[in-house]
């Protein structure tokens, strides 16, 4: 770890625009090749249960040293053993630094523990999530799924679970795995389900979330998570004027709908970077009467 490189894109880079004030760690990979670290072997390799990328004692050394330093850190962890570890380690660096706002992420958080899922909420660590991952097409179904048997896979992108524990939400894409456009994302939140609205009820309908919820992680929760919630995240007097003008009201269409919404308009800082064709036949529609 460099931390004299660490502080010094944290002192180039610090504005309006772009922060550099965190340091990420991969802890482990992804559950589909049997790289992502687990607990217990996986269900259809018993030989594999993944590994970690970082020595324990190491990385918990390492997250206490940059909370100690004021950076913001942000772990990769798909597995329920490397989300464990990073629990462990954030917890561990909170006793040593007692700081309350350090605001640890970790980032995916595909498997975990029933045990695990309340210690986000206690320890004060973002869930950082993105929605669109859990997308119930074949690949989640026939190939992550089986790959940590039914039991496990109840947990999947537990965002109910961890949220009604107390836990943070923050949505994001995760680009360019997956489309930047938001809407997919957040009508998978609410309905997991396809496009075509398969499977019928949702694939573990237990961990869908409200709409609100959904477009609460994808605004104000990935505002707090990058310490950005004084300026953005929200439409309030004394915050940039950085919003969207949307296609349909989100609030009065059928959920499967969702991702058919269009970004019409959009302004940052209160400026108009952004009109489509259909927002300027709109408005030469309203000027014609």
């Amino acid at each position: 770890m460099n931390l004299d490189r660490i502080e010094l894109g944290r002192r180039t880079y610090h504005d309006e625009w772009i922060s550099a004030g965190a340091a990420k760690f991969f802890l482990d990979g992804v559950i589909e090749s049997h790289t992502a670290a687990m607990l217990a072997p996986y269900t259809n390799d018993p030989e594999q249960s993944g590994k970690l990328l970082w020595n324990p004692e190491k990385y918990k050394e390492a997250v206490a040293e940059l909370e100690r330093h004021g950076i913001q850190v942000y772990t990769h962890a798909i597995g329920d053993r490397a989300v464990r570890l990073a629990l462990d380690a954030y917890e561990e660096a909170r006793e040593r630094t007692h700081n309350d706002d350090a605001r640890p992420r970790i980032e995916h958080i595909e498997s975990i523990t029933a045990e695990d899922i309340p210690r986000f909420g206690k320890l004060g660590v973002i869930a950082s999530f993105q929605p669109l991952h859990a997308y119930p097409d074949e690949d989640t179904l026939k190939i992550w799924a089986p790959s940590i048997g039914p039991e496990r896979a109840q947990r999947g992108w537990a965002w109910r679970s961890i949220e009604k524990t107390g836990g943070l939400l923050a949505f994001g894409s995760d680009w360019p795995i997956v489309t930047m456009n938001p809407w997919l994302g957040v009508q998978n939140a609410v309905t997991r389900q396809t496009t075509e609205g398969e499977p019928t009820g949702g694939w573990l309908p237990q961990e869908r979330i409200s709409l609100e919820d959904a477009i609460r992680g994808y605004t104000l929760g990935a505002a707090f998570a990058a310490r950005r919630e004084k300026t953005t995240g929200t439409l309030e007097p004394g915050k940039l004027a950085d919003l969207i003008v949307l296609s349909q009201d989100l609030f009065t269409i059928q959920p499967a709908a969702i991702a058919k919404t269009e970004v019409l308009l959009t302004m940052v800082g209160g400026k108009v970077v952004y009109q489509s064709p259909k927002w300027n036949h709109l408005k030469s529609a309203r000027e014609a009467k």
